[in-house]
């Protein structure tokens, strides 16, 4: 199970050389036997799973084809509502709401033949670069127990990196599919803004909230893509499905400018990271025949206020209706105290930061085509947190430690994380960022890497 990905399960199970059903067994007896060690599940309904199976196994005897995605176990962040499953989002304010819908990226998943067995962890609300939660408790690394998976998306990567799942759903608001997937060693692609549907009734007016998945390879995120993008009439910022992208993955790079950052001119990163995700880029470089040019980037540091203030109203929504009293995780805390303070000058400054960041990235990609980082700034650190105060002797904030991933957010450029090395035993990835609508290029590049990189499972 662990060395089948996604792409050649699908294959087999539309070939009827392989049984959902037997699949998704499969999966199930691994989430028992390995997960009470990692909790990266936080509920599972084998019943409903195994009757999708059937279903799919039954189309497969007509002489149906199910979908590009037959017979794949899939886990659903516990940020995604699916019909009649719990929907607490890590937090213990919604320990007992159920969903009353299912999220879109998780019905055409469905529709092209996955196969949800369950959901996974998520830190409260999915404010945190760590999976702990006072509902769940903590969510561990399958490379070392001891240290976390990441997050928000950490429940994700832990079960598609112990092989429990090849694919999972999860979502990026500041880094949340990418951190997770470089310390898993797995692929975590941040999609142009728009280009993966979240309706419907998705919450949030800050506009840097993307969906996706995390996967062990680009192939597999690239066919779960081809499945789930286009228009989705209930998320006002959804765009038409660009290509195909599973069929981009070969494309010929020669001759494609890169620049390699190992701090986006302000960031600070653990030397031991840096060197490893440098050694990725300048192999990438040669191996393509690309053109290595300068990045000379510097990501103003009060992008990290602005995009607090743009987000706080979000946070604020969700929490408005807490108990007085009640303990908040400091990062939640943090955003409530921001949205009290908000007020129009604030706004107008958050949004000014943001168009100067855009301008100036926009400028920057007249330069190159690609940009190159580290993906996370320190390697994997511990499953109970917190996160970092200090990187490379430099105190830093929230934002501080997500400096090389949350601008793009900001900006709605697709970034990917791809295995670059390791550091003490634990993955470290590169991170490769395209500019908007650039998608396809981007998992072009994160292919070439991938095939220059390490083993990419637990």
């Amino acid at each position: 199970m662990t060395g089948r990905d996604a792409v050649e399960t699908a294959e087999l199970v539309r070939s009827g050389d392989l049984a959902a059903a037997d699949v998704t067994r499969e999966a199930l007896r691994r989430i028992e036997e390995r997960d009470r060690a990692l909790g990266a599940f936080v509920h599972v309904d084998a019943e409903y799973a195994l009757a999708r199976a059937h279903a799919v196994d039954q189309m497969v005897a007509r002489g149906e084809d199910p979908g590009p995605l037959a017979g794949v176990p899939l886990g659903v962040k516990e940020l995604h509502p699916v019909e009649g499953w719990p929907l607490a989002m890590g937090s213990t304010l919604y320990a007992d709401r159920v969903a009353d819908h299912t999220c879109t990226l998780v019905t055409r998943a469905v529709a092209a033949g996955a196969i949800p067995i369950g959901l996974t962890a998520s830190p409260e609300f999915g404010r945190a670069s760590y999976t702990a939660s006072e509902l769940h408790g903590v969510t561990r690394n399958p490379w070392n127990p001891a240290l976390t998976p990441g997050g928000s998306s950490g429940g994700s990567a832990a079960a598609v990196a112990a092989g429990l799942v090849p694919i999972a759903t999860g979502t990026d608001g500041a880094g949340s599919l990418r951190i997770p997937a470089s310390y898993c060693g797995l692929v975590g692609f941040k999609t142009t803004y728009g280009v993966v549907p979240r309706g419907p009734r998705h919450r949030g007016a800050a506009d840097n909230d993307h969906y996706g998945a995390l996967t062990r390879t680009v192939r597999d995120t690239a066919r779960f893509l081809d499945c789930v993008c286009g228009v989705d009439p209930f998320d006002r910022a959804s765009l038409p499905a660009p290509t195909r992208f599973e069929e981009c993955l070969s494309t010929d790079l020669r001759g494609v400018r890169m620049a390699f950052t190992a701090d986006l001119g302000n960031a600070p990163c653990d030397p031991r990271v840096a060197d490893v995700v440098a050694v990725a880029a300048d192999k990438l470089v040669a191996a393509l025949g690309a053109v290595a040019v300068p990045a000379d980037v510097r990501v103003d540091e009060r992008c990290g206020a602005a995009y607090r203030t743009l987000s706080a109203p979000d946070v604020y929504a969700q929490l408005r209706a807490a108990p007085r009293g009640r303990e908040l995780h400091a990062t939640l805390r943090g955003y409530l105290d921001a949205a009290t303070s908000v007020d129009a000058d604030a706004l107008a400054d958050a949004h000014e930061a943001r168009a100067r960041l855009v301008a100036g990235l926009a400028e920057a990609f007249e330069r190159f085509d690609l940009l190159l980082t580290p993906a996370t700034q320190v390697p994997a650190f511990a499953a109970e947190g917190p996160m970092p105060s200090e990187i490379a002797g430099r105190p830093v904030d929230h934002w501080g430690s997500l400096a090389v991933t949350f601008p793009f957010n900001l900006t709605g450029q697709p970034a990917i994380s791809v295995p670059a090395g390791t550091v003490d035993g634990v993955p470290v990835g590169l991170q490769i960022v395209g500019r908007r609508h650039a998608d396809a290029l981007v998992l072009a590049a994160a292919a070439a890497a991938e095939a220059l990189a390490a083993p990419h499972a637990a």
